[in-house]
């Protein structure tokens, strides 16, 4: 191998070790984002499936309010782990107050997961008031989060 091939060799490979790691940073960021974004919409879903039982007064039994309540109880303790990573930058919604107020987002998250389990509990037992509250208290969690969280709709 030639001097000048050799000098071009050692710069050539770094530089291109740093863009494959900017590439999997890019990807691994991007799918953190993608990620926490589904465990969102499975609560929003969830939530979506709850009012519509309620709104429409679907004859289906107090057990699927139950299991809709669970399913928003299950994604609540993946909230934390989730957001862990920093990512505010691309197609996300969350706002760096994540990062900067942690313990008051996790605290948010156990509040969901607080309220999920109660309405749940209360659906199984059919109080038909207390279901209404239940799910009340667990809109407000969600909006409190988001208040404070999330960027608002554009």
């Amino acid at each position: 191998m030639m001097k000048g091939s050799r000098k071009m060799v050692v710069w050539i490979v770094p530089l291109v070790l740093v863009a494959v790691a900017a590439v999997v940073l890019a990807q691994s960021e991007e799918g953190a984002v993608a990620y926490r974004q589904k465990i969102m919409s499975a609560n929003a879903a969830s939530m979506g499936a709850i009012n519509d039982i309620l709104k429409f007064k679907l004859p289906v039994s107090n057990e699927h309010i139950a299991a809709h309540a669970e399913t928003i109880h299950r994604e609540s303790q993946l909230l934390a782990d989730a957001f862990k990573a920093e990512v505010t930058a691309g197609e996300t919604r969350a706002l760096p107050e994540i990062w900067q107020r942690w313990d008051e987002f996790v605290a948010a998250a156990d509040a969901l997961g607080q309220a999920s389990a109660k309405l749940a509990e209360v659906a199984r037992a059919g109080d038909a008031q207390a279901v209404m509250a239940g799910v009340r208290e667990v809109g407000a969690t969600c909006g409190g989060c988001h208040d404070v969280f999330r960027k608002p709709n554009e």
